[in-house]
């Protein structure tokens, strides 16, 4: 069962709140329970009652029991039972909505309003995850809710417990490019393919440049929210680094430094870049490496990037793979940045795109921002491996890239109106993907390739 709190001062509108989020959440399908916390002596009985005399002779408990309910009474004598021992003796639900107990470990929503007189309690509690009020403009460091919108608060809820159902209108998946210069006029491999899923049908879209994609994904990221409608974007490329590397290169541990920092460091003018360089130059601040791989012709020489694999990663003191790719065999390291499967130049020429698309409003990246917040908003961003599916593409005529994004795409829009998309992104509890990341998908393959059978895929070339 989960368990969610609604805390609050008296008179601040829990109960109010509670019976809403009753009717609201089990409007949707979910089953639920309450407990309510009181201070004072408490009696459902009455004297002279026939329970109450059961009481009165010594009964531990009592059930009253009829046709539409029954109540049991327990009669309790010493340090008042602690909110766990109430909760053992519930009936399995989807979700037990608290009211009070403010001080017990569980996550909880305050409800709080200017007329009470009382100070806030969240700014003291971490476990207060949100604050719903009837007071605007309130600036904290939760998200604040308006106090009479019950489905916004039944949302936030839903998706802080891992019960809601993340539900996408549109999915597109990015096969990216790292490639030094435009790809063919005419749709090839090795390039960027967009495939793109609706109800409507499917797509892969080619593109010469990453200018021309970002533009793309820029426009795509406008129209759907201004249709309303939710969007998910994969990348496939990798969005985090092993643990350590942020905190080394941009004195944060935290993935959005790395993006901010490639942001300001890479140019990339009609494909022209200078990601050997940058490598270069982060490889020459830590010594040797972690970076490796570049063309044999690459002038001028960098004296500072290897040609092949030739780092010491424990005597650097930096992981070579991020723990997603140990679950996904064959994923190669981000250091790789060049030959098959160099996904680091990947990363290289698309965190930049990353941070720059995750400035937008509405936009939120997976798994790096809170649950509740990628679950609700508009744009989802999320690095995804196309490979999964790489049974089921091998059975699928045409360009290979253009058939793996449609299908990705075409899996986790079905599994997210299935609602088989919740256990995806539900990543492991492993304090490293905080700061590394991890791939939508990883250890859920034959999902994904089941709810991509079946259907066409339908390849058209966008050359601008």
């Amino acid at each position: 069962m989960k368990v969610y709190g609604v805390i609050g001062w008296k008179n601040s509108g829990k109960t109010s709140l509670m019976e809403r989020l009753v009717t609201e959440i089990t409007a949707r399908g979910f089953s639920v329970s309450t407990v309510k916390h009181v201070h004072h002596a408490v009696d459902l009985d009455q004297p002279g009652k026939d329970t109450f005399r059961h009481r009165q002779a010594g009964a531990r408990e009592v059930v009253l029991a009829s046709k539409d309910r029954f109540a049991l009474m327990v009669e309790h004598r010493g340090p008042e039972p602690d909110l766990a021992a109430i909760l053992s003796r519930l009936s399995p639900v989807d979700l037990v909505l608290v009211e009070g107990y403010k001080r017990d470990r569980h996550q909880k929503i305050e409800v709080w309003r200017v007329e009470t007189g009382q100070n806030l309690i969240q700014p003291g509690d971490p476990l207060i995850r949100a604050v719903a009020t009837d007071a605007p403009g309130q600036a904290l460091g939760v998200p604040v809710l308006d106090l009479n919108d019950t489905a916004a608060i039944a949302d936030f809820i839903l998706a802080e417990t891992g019960l809601s159902t993340p539900r996408f209108d549109t999915v597109a998946i990015v096969d990216w490019s790292a490639t030094n210069g435009p790809s063919p006029a005419k749709p090839s491999p090795d390039a960027i393919w967009i495939g793109t899923a609706t109800e409507q049908g499917e797509t892969a879209q080619y593109f010469r440049t990453r200018a021309d994609a970002e533009s793309h994904l820029s426009t795509l990221i406008a129209t759907e929210q201004a249709a309303g409608r939710r969007l998910l974007i994969g990348f496939d490329f990798p969005m985090g680094y092993p643990t350590g590397f942020a905190a080394r290169l941009t004195g944060q541990a935290d993935p959005r430094a790395i993006w901010r920092w490639l942001a300001d460091h890479i140019t990339d003018d009609g494909n022209r870049n200078n990601r050997f360089a940058v490598a270069d130059a982060i490889n020459a601040r830590f010594g040797i490496g972690p970076f490796w791989g570049r063309p044999a012709s690459l002038h001028p020489p960098l004296p500072h990037l290897p040609d092949r694999k030739t780092i010491d990663y424990p005597a650097l003191g930096l992981p070579e793979r991020r723990v997603a790719e140990t679950h996904v065999s064959r994923a190669q390291p981000v250091w790789k940045l060049f030959t098959t499967g160099s996904v680091g130049s990947q990363a290289l020429m698309g965190l930049p795109m990353i941070y720059r698309l995750s400035q937008r409003p509405g936009v939120t990246v997976w798994p790096f921002d809170p649950p509740a917040a990628t679950t609700l908003a508009p744009v989802m961003l999320a690095e995804v491996y196309p490979s999964l599916l790489a049974p089921l593409v091998a059975q699928t005529p045409g360009i290979k890239d253009a058939a793996q994004v449609t299908l990705l795409a075409r899996a986790l829009l079905r599994l997210s109106r299935s609602g088989g998309l919740t256990e995806l992104l539900t990543p492991p509890a492993i304090p490293a993907i905080a700061e590394e990341g991890w791939i939508l998908g990883a250890g859920h393959a034959a999902a994904l390739v089941a709810a991509a059978r079946s259907g066409k895929v339908a390849a058209k070339g966008i050359t601008p």
